[in-house]
């Protein structure tokens, strides 16, 4: 509850005021900063830079010129309030300014089209710095007319401050004649998402019981805060939110989405009926807020913690920060209110999120195409997150077209048109930003779109993973995409976005279920145990890591109060990746990742065990009788020395080409099956640089604790010591040569490093 400030002593008013301190996201900062005179509570602030050079006083910033780097400045704020006096130091990373470039190469645009119909022409063309790199560019078409018969048409568009001119052969053709693809559909499925629940003993199980912990001991009021601000309603006594949800912020609200995820997911994992309690609650009060927001001349079906300001802006094309993604924030919370009914049955959640998709509707109907495009391309203010697929979940529950045509208002073709073409134009792309767009691309083609769709999805996700990727799977420096193929140039503090590892696993479960294969699921068991599991505070503080750092000497810090975007998905991520353990067709059950954890469905069920003190044995006991084939993933660092039994007797059948052993039999109660793979290290070159590799330990990624700033040396032969290597206090952590290595999602907050040099 607030406390009367006529109750606190001058040090307690100081201390909150400084808390409550917010001055934006101040990881990428590219703007001048508005840096507050006075606390809520009566503290004066003072401030001072550490660098004024490139930030000021009054927090006027100066980008660094292209070369010097990005800058990190130490920012002190102190606090005066009668005779009580504090500081607060902010770490500000001012980005660099970017380079001047020149364009050696516009790719021609060459689509099909049919006879009397509008084309769309991308607005984008993708072009060649000097430097080798693609990117895009926003292009202006002349105008043409529509021919009647079949022809190839060429036209022409001019790039803004370039002198190459842009080309498009449109050939149009007869409709018969426009090149189809069938639709593919989903050749597996995941099971419900309550009946999968992870066995005690595991960092999985150790890290969903902190979140839970985490979710039973938040201000339900607290959350709703903003919100109830927005509607005119009582906020009963609720102190505001901090952070990137503090009142003066541009996005609060999108924790709250987060929350209304996480409450969810952590109610099917558990069944707690205290956390059902707390979604009633919350979808309650939110329903209050939709309706009072209407009578204060809101349009209907508007629910946010702020008004409908932004969302014109946004239309004006103003940018960031004086407007901060209304969409993304939109999306947090149509997502939670959409988790809280598909997941948790709260049908009132439906009610108020199916609103929500019709003012969304009525809103971007009367917007051109022409404005859409320019929108979603604006860095940061037009992010619009998982917008895509949450106007496709609601089209598939409730039938409305509308739903669905919504969802192509976000088709974003500055990312959508060369992933088509299969051109890696990332570099410099803001990575979380454009990752859920990704996933909207792949609910699209799974809603009856255009293969097209299909094919973005799959060229993201292999130009990502293979030209992009840290040794831990994540993604994103400073959160933003570089050149491809250059991992090892950006190895820092900033490395690797949490929410980007988060919605990569997102998109590559998607993917699996239309084309299972292990080297997807190869893919998605790196990124969960060496980030999603390294991401975690080690107490029930709901803290998660923003970036994780990957440089030597790296220390990762937990973010709490600022209630960002990765602390947000870091409520999500301890439980989504669960129904993705295992995934069913009408004659498989596949086995996807080896973690403790029993499967209980009214057709199938099973338990599978699994132990730290022998990690490379996991068994599987089947409850339920009957024929069927259980497909088991052989992992890619155990393809040499996997073996498994049945009730005791070796298989000897070989993997399938989608990397899956596969058992067809008619099952009895009590049957097991044993799997052994064998844990022994390895070293993994880095692509990018041949004198980095990373050392792994079955599926973990190995940290070395060490405080040097210089990367160590790489223990030689490491691959020949399996045998001789000092065990400590668990299985996995070990001494070599003296120093410590141990799984990087076991490090809390000591230095550690996770590459090394040959």
């Amino acid at each position: 509850m607030d406390i009367n400030k006529n109750q606190l002593t001058p040090d307690e008013i100081v201390l909150r005021d400084l808390e409550e301190i917010y001055i934006g996201n101040l990881n990428t900062v590219e703007a001048d900063l508005s840096l507050p005179c006075k606390g809520r509570l009566g503290s004066v602030f003072g401030w001072q830079s550490k660098e004024t050079l490139f930030l000021s006083n009054d927090g006027k910033v100066t980008r660094p010129t292209y070369g010097v780097g990005n800058r990190v400045v130490p920012l002190i704020v102190t606090a005066n309030f009668q005779n009580s006096s504090k500081q607060r130091e902010f770490q500000v990373t001012v980005l660099e300014q970017p380079r001047e470039t020149k364009f050696t190469e516009i790719y021609p645009v060459d689509i099909q089209g049919e006879i009397g119909q509008v084309v769309d022409l991308p607005p984008v063309v993708i072009a060649t710095e000097d430097t080798g790199v693609q990117v895009t560019l926003p292009v202006v078409w002349e105008r043409f007319e529509i021919p009647l018969h079949p022809c190839t048409l060429q036209i022409t568009g001019i790039i803004d401050k370039v002198d190459i001119k842009a080309k498009a052969n449109i050939k149009f053709q007869s409709k018969n004649s426009v090149d189809k693809e069938a639709l593919q559909s989903a050749k597996i499925a995941s099971f419900p998402t309550e009946s999968i629940k992870l066995k005690d003993g595991t960092l999985f199980y150790e890290a969903q019981e902190r979140i839970i912990q985490y979710l039973l001991q938040t201000n339900d009021d607290q959350m709703l805060y903003n919100f109830r601000v927005a509607a005119g309603l009582d906020t009963k006594g609720a102190p505001p939110m901090t952070g990137w949800d503090a009142p003066e912020c541009n996005l609060k609200g999108h924790t709250t989405g987060h929350y209304l995820s996480a409450l969810a997911l952590g109610w099917s994992a558990t069944h707690n009926s205290e956390l059902s309690r707390k979604i009633n609650y919350m979808i309650q009060a939110l329903e209050e807020c939709q309706a009072a927001l209407e009578k204060h001349s809101c349009h209907s079906g508007f629910l946010s913690a702020y008004s409908e300001e932004q969302f014109d802006l946004l239309e004006e094309f103003t940018t960031y920060p004086t407007i901060w993604a209304p969409y993304y924030t939109l999306d947090k919370i149509m997502s939670g209110l959409f988790d809280c009914y598909s997941i948790a049955n709260n049908q009132q959640a439906l009610k108020i999120v199916s609103k929500m998709g019709d003012w969304v509707y009525e809103r971007l109907s009367k917007l051109s195409r022409e404005k859409l495009d320019k929108m979603w391309s604006m860095y940061i203010a037009g992010e619009f997150g998982g917008m895509i697929s949450v106007m496709v979940h609601l089209y598939h529950v409730t039938k409305k077209d509308k739903y669905l045509k919504a969802a192509y208002f976000f088709r974003n073709e500055k990312l959508y048109y060369p992933m088509g073409e299969n051109v890696d134009t990332l570099k410099d792309m803001h990575a979380n930003q454009h990752i859920p767009q990704i996933i909207g691309a792949l609910e699209l083609y799974k809603a009856g779109g255009s293969s097209r769709y299909l094919h973005i999805a799959r060229n993201f996700w292999n130009m990502v993973t293979g030209s992009h990727a840290y040794n831990i799977g994540g993604v994103g420096e400073t959160e933003m995409f570089h050149e491809p193929n250059k991992a090892a140039d950006y190895i820092s503090d900033k490395t690797a976005e949490s929410c980007a590892s988060y919605n990569m696993l997102r998109l590559t479960s998607g993917l699996f279920k239309l084309y299972p294969s292990g080297d997807l699921m190869d893919y998605y068991e790196l990124v969960l145990y060496n980030h999603i599991m390294a991401s975690g505070s080690h107490t029930d503080d709901g803290g998660t890591t923003y970036f994780m750092p990957l440089r030597p000497a790296g220390q990762k810090e937990y973010n709490t109060d600022e209630n960002t975007c990765c602390h947000g998905t870091g409520l999500e991520s301890r439980f989504r990746y669960i129904q993705d353990i295992y995934a069913y067709n009408e004659n498989e059950v596949y086995v996807n990742l080896y973690i403790a954890s029993i499967l209980d469905t009214e057709n199938m069920k099973l338990e599978q065990s699994w132990s730290i003190n022998n990690p490379g044995y996991s068994s599987l006991v089947l409850k339920t009788p009957g024929k069927r084939t259980i497909c088991l993933r052989i992992p890619v660092w155990a393809k040499e020395d996997f073996t498994v039994k049945v009730c005791g007797e070796k298989c000897e059948i070989g993997a399938s080409d989608d990397g899956y052993i596969r058992i067809s039999r008619d099952w009895g109660v009590g049957d097991i099956i044993e799997v052994y793979m064998s844990y022994h290290f390895r070293i993994i070159p880095e692509p990018s640089e041949k004198k980095l590799v990373s050392i792994a330990y079955g599926p973990f990624i190995l940290a070395a604790l060490s405080e040097s700033e210089d990367y160590l040396l790489c223990p030689n032969d490491i691959e020949s010591l399996n045998d001789s290597i000092k065990i400590l206090d668990s299985p996995l952590h070990f001494n070599i040569d003296g120093v410590v290595y141990l799984p990087i999602a076991e490090v809390n907050k000591e230095k550690y490093h996770a590459y090394f040099r040959r």
